[in-house]
């Protein structure tokens, strides 16, 4: 078993968002992101995952696939990681997500269970 404090890798950078990654096990990854108002996540993808994003403190625009959501402290988002995903601080305090990205068990594996 693993404890990590989020309280412990709370760091904000005035000139970029932060990412630090708390956990990665049989190729799945948690971090947490940190954006100041006015940083943005650019467009991306995940391959091969399954996104799971909580927003713990502050708000935002989520972009996925194109389509913008505001999202706020306590909104949880899951989504393939075949989605294209973008995340914009537009709110006017800092921001804090939890994402978790959940490998995706290729075909043969998913056949074989």
């Amino acid at each position: 078993m693993s404890t990590i404090s989020l309280q412990a890798i709370k760091e904000f950078h005035p000139e970029r968002f932060t990412k630090r990654i708390l956990f990665q096990h049989n190729g799945g990854v948690t971090f947490a992101l940190h954006f100041l108002p006015g940083q943005q996540l650019p467009v991306h993808k995940h391959p091969g995952t399954d996104v799971i994003v909580l927003v713990m403190e502050g708000e935002g625009t989520l972009s996925l696939n194109g389509v913008e959501q505001e999202i706020r402290q306590e909104d949880v988002v899951c989504c393939s990681g075949e989605d294209t995903f973008a995340f914009h601080n537009t709110g006017s305090r800092e921001a804090r997500l939890f994402v978790v990205l959940n490998k995706v068990p290729d075909e043969s594996y998913a056949r074989d269970v």
